[in-house]
């Protein structure tokens, strides 16, 4: 098992053939471009990746055949959220069994659940491994209390638990929970936008979509940032945040970057499964390759 720290991790998308099923040439290549680009880790079938939208076999072949392509060069984590906690529980064992470095999970899905039904989830999922387990708290599951010093407290019971994926632009609770867990955690930003500013409040790293495509040059950024250039990350970053605004206002994110990533790797992540990708509209090749090229363009 490899160890686990910070740095720039890619939500990795999953790329699928036109029927939907996984496609193992690509996330083959996929996974190669990622690891060969020095980038720190790779977070497997989450949103990004459209974990929730997969069978559970679909989920254990896609972490399989993207585990065995990283060939130990880099470490992962497989995210095994499911609307039931036993195909959380399955799914991480699996995770395990091919050689996933760390497993985390949403809150429970579409069921409306209490704190205590949060965290007995979590307690049977994190029991489930000897891996290292992230929840992931993302705002779009409901508001946590995270400013409650209670929460944390709970989270720290966890069995297994090394740290959190947190995905929220409120840096504050961010912060406050850094500080109610006493820096016992990893605790990885979620929020490709806040990729800097999320390192004040005590991230480690962090894990997202555009890391997919631009992932070199925000690990440079962060790092900059963390040795202290901070004009380069400012410049960064608000370079990163105009085309971000961009690319999320459009409402068509996911097709952005499956054109992006085919223009740029040759890479094709397919329609997706939905109903992330269903209303993606089309856009536009000469607008892509001019927003990477921008992006690509500001280094330290």
């Amino acid at each position: 098992m490899t160890l686990i720290s910070g740095g720039i991790w890619p939500a990795m998308l999953t790329p699928v053939t036109p029927d939907g099923e996984p496609h193992p040439a690509m996330i083959e290549k996929l996974v190669n471009v990622l690891v060969e680009e020095g980038l720190d880790g790779l977070y497997l079938l989450g949103s990004t990746g459209q974990g929730p939208a997969f069978s559970v076999a679909q989920r254990k072949q896609v972490a399989e055949l993207a585990i065995q392509a990283t060939a130990g060069r880099v470490p992962t984590i497989v995210h095994v959220g499911c609307v039931s906690t036993l195909d959380c529980i399955e799914l991480a064992k699996h995770a395990e069994s091919v050689g996933a470095d760390g497993i985390s999970a949403v809150p429970p899905i579409y069921y409306a659940s209490g704190p205590e039904t949060v965290f007995e989830h979590y307690r049977q999922i994190g029991a489930s491994t000897a891996l290292p387990f992230f929840p992931y708290h993302h705002s779009m599951f409901g508001e946590a209390a995270l400013a409650d010093p209670s929460y944390p407290h709970q989270l720290l019971e966890i069995p297994n638990l090394a740290g959190m994926k947190i995905t929220i632009r409120d840096l504050y609770l961010f912060g406050l929970i850094a500080q109610h867990t006493g820096g016992q955690l990893q605790l990885f930003s979620g929020a490709d936008e806040l990729l800097c500013h999320a390192t004040v409040s005590g991230a480690v790293g962090a894990i997202g979509s555009f890391y997919n495509l631009w992932g070199p040059v925000c690990q440079q950024a962060r790092q900059a940032f963390v040795a202290g250039d901070f004009e380069h990350g400012k410049r960064f970053m608000a370079a990163f945040q105009t085309v971000l605004d961009q690319i999320l206002r459009s409402g068509s994110a996911f097709e952005f970057l499956r054109t992006a990533m085919r223009l740029k790797y040759d890479v094709e992540v397919g329609a997706g499964r939905g109903p992330m990708a269903l209303a993606s509209k089309p856009w536009d090749e000469n607008l892509v390759r001019q927003q990477i090229a921008d992006l690509d363009a500001v280094v330290p």
